[in-house]
């Protein structure tokens, strides 16, 4: 899932609220709204991430890995010893095709 528009936002303010907690709401905000590859990994250091939310690493480690066990997020893979993410396609099945990490195109 990408953020596109303030429809996407609402989408996933509305999605994620009573469900996960500030902390995991933020993170999944962050991944949804950053650059991505075509499969929806975001290729951001952890760091770089974690200040542009206000949170340590250590916190936005803790969370995403919270997020990965609650099938919020998934690993994709690694560069190194880095292991890289993205928001789990199939949390946002209800969107249709295109809801997964780009809009369709010319919408």
């Amino acid at each position: 899932m990408r953020i596109h528009d303030s429809e996407d936002v609402q989408y996933l303010l509305k999605k994620t609220g009573r469900v996960l907690n500030p902390n995991q709401r933020i993170v999944v905000m962050l991944y949804a709204s950053s650059d991505q590859r075509p499969d929806g990994t975001v290729m951001i250091k952890a760091s770089e991430l974690a200040a542009t939310a206000g949170m340590t690493p250590p916190v936005l480690s803790r969370t995403r890995k919270e997020l990965v066990t609650a099938g919020w997020m998934e690993e994709t893979g690694s560069v190194g010893s880095v292991k890289l993410y993205r928001l789990a396609p199939a949390v946002f099945e209800d969107r249709g095709p295109a809801g997964r990490h780009l809009r369709a195109v010319g919408s």
